[in-house]
């Protein structure tokens, strides 16, 4: 009986539910990181070295008065790091606030939930990547922060 639509009335469109993601590249790689989870993008400041940290730690940053850990994708997701990094995007997770070095931000990609896909990764960085999904920009790989930043408090 639901399916009855008067006449003169068009039946609504399911409407499914749509994430939105900061696409970034590392190294031609497009990767996804959730809306939810960015408080800042910055360009890349001075970054102070911090002796005696982990290869992935590349030092920290004074922003807005506030002193903050930058990290290096690249190295967490043992990628090459050919590429000069452009931006500093600050996540924010349960274990607080980090920059993490991009390449370059692609946009703001808005996607339907219908198009994830599972992740069909083995190997590399497929641990931190939560699903896939097909783009204009081509297939990007969405991360699970909160795994990243989870891996790295433990390793420490």
């Amino acid at each position: 009986m639901a399916d009855i639509v008067p006449v003169g009335e068009t039946k609504p469109e399911a409407v499914s539910e749509v994430e939105e993601f900061l696409g970034i590249s590392l190294e031609k790689e497009l990767i996804g990181l959730s809306l939810k989870e960015i408080l800042t993008i910055s360009k890349v400041l001075d970054i102070v070295k911090v002796p005696y940290t982990p290869p992935y730690i590349v030092g920290v940053i004074n922003l807005r008065g506030e002193i903050l850990p930058v990290l290096s994708l690249k190295q967490i997701l043992g990628l090459s790091e050919s590429k000069e990094p452009t931006r500093i995007v600050v996540l924010d997770s349960k274990h607080g606030k980090a920059g993490v070095l991009v390449d370059n931000i692609v946009g703001v990609i808005r996607i339907p939930q219908e198009r994830f896909e599972p992740n069909p990764m083995a190997g590399r960085y497929s641990m931190y990547v939560s699903h896939v999904a097909q783009t204009e920009y081509g297939l990007m790989e969405i991360l699970d922060v909160g795994r990243i930043m989870d891996t790295i408090v433990q390793s420490e």
